[in-house]
């Protein structure tokens, strides 16, 4: 049996090492739990897998020597360096945030979009599950001291059935239709309402951003069926600052939206081959000369994307064409956006 002195090295290593993974100064009891059963001790003062909060610190208390506290946050039992319950309450608080981040970050690497309905790894971070959920408006509550200035909660009120919750980033509505609309044409044909059943949006919002959008030429409704239901809508890469090919006064006046058509345009043409020809990028763009190559010079200085020379000799008269010789001569025929 284990020595009082000995239980406290034990749990001060077991943090220790927690920490250094997760730069976090607690544990979760059920974390604490398998790392104990990792070093061959499956209990700690007589605990179980099923042991409640109560029953955790009741067994640990005696254990922690001067360096450990005990903490039960959100219904939840932590072991952790000495610290007040305000400190250990912003640790947590902070943890949650950065999780919801984290979900949110990883669904918009995988599916292009800055917005996610409610899943089961958002709930899990509360401590619920699909079906211990509370109602949509209690978990908002729950859920917003939570989102920092990064993120927000969107609340969706389909045809039928139950308000549907959505996390998303903390962008412009519009943001939400190009960013699906990028997705859906990249499949197949879709209608409107297959658009606006796919944003996080409420019909009056959609069809406010809808709108906006046609104002600013960023979409273009391209096809009516014969019952005038909208079937078909384009989404324009092009921005006010950066003029289409053709007219008579370019400019090389950029703004941030400019370099997200550009990103944009890169991730239309990536299809997972990491590079894009510079020559299709035009093509895509379709911005003047000066505009485009302004916006290439800008992004490579930046370090935003990396330029490849090319055989010249087996690209077409065009393509080379199309492609960017800079001020020294070089010749560049594609490039890659650094992650």
């Amino acid at each position: 049996m284990m020595a009082t002195s000995e239980k406290t090295v034990l749990l001060e290593k077991i943090l220790a090492q927690h920490k250094t993974k997760s730069k976090r100064s607690y544990i979760h009891w059920e974390v604490l739990r398998k790392s104990l059963g990792a070093t061959g001790r499956k209990k700690l003062g007589g605990l179980t897998a099923k042991a409640t909060c109560t029953e955790v610190i009741h067994a640990i208390e005696p254990f922690l020597g001067s360096h450990l506290a005990l903490f039960e946050i959100y219904g939840e039992c932590y072991l952790a360096e000495n610290m007040t319950p305000d400190a250990m309450q912003r640790e947590i608080d902070s943890e949650k945030t950065d999780l919801l981040l984290t979900i949110l970050a990883n669904h918009k690497a995988k599916e292009k979009k800055s917005f996610l309905k409610f899943n089961a790894a958002i709930l899990k971070v509360f401590g619920y599950n699909t079906k211990t959920a509370p109602d949509v408006s209690q978990l908002a509550k729950i859920i917003s001291p939570f989102l920092g200035s990064d993120l927000m909660l969107l609340k969706k009120k389909p045809g039928r059935g139950k308000d549907v919750l959505y996390l998303a980033y903390h962008l412009p509505s519009e943001e939400f239709v190009k960013e699906s609309h990028q997705v859906l044409s990249a499949k197949k044909t879709f209608a409107l309402k297959t658009l606006a059943g796919d944003v996080p949006l409420n019909g009056a919002d959609f069809a406010a951003a809808f709108n906006r959008m046609l104002d600013t030429g960023q979409l273009v409704v391209t096809k009516i069926d014969n019952k005038f239901a909208i079937t078909g809508v384009r989404c324009e890469l092009q921005a006010a600052s950066c003029e289409r090919s053709g007219l008579s006064q370019p400019t090389t006046r950029h703004s941030p939206l400019d370099a997200d058509l550009f990103h944009a345009a890169f991730e239309k043409l990536d299809h997972g081959r990491i590079y894009v020809r510079i020559c299709n990028m035009r093509r895509e763009l379709d911005w003047n000369e000066e505009c485009f190559n302004a916006m290439l010079n800008e992004l490579w200085k930046a370090g935003r994307i990396q330029l490849h020379a090319g055989d010249v000799s087996s690209m077409t008269e065009e393509d080379a064409k199309l492609s960017y010789t800079d001020e020294d001569n070089f010749f560049y025929a594609s490039l890659t956006w650094k992650k």
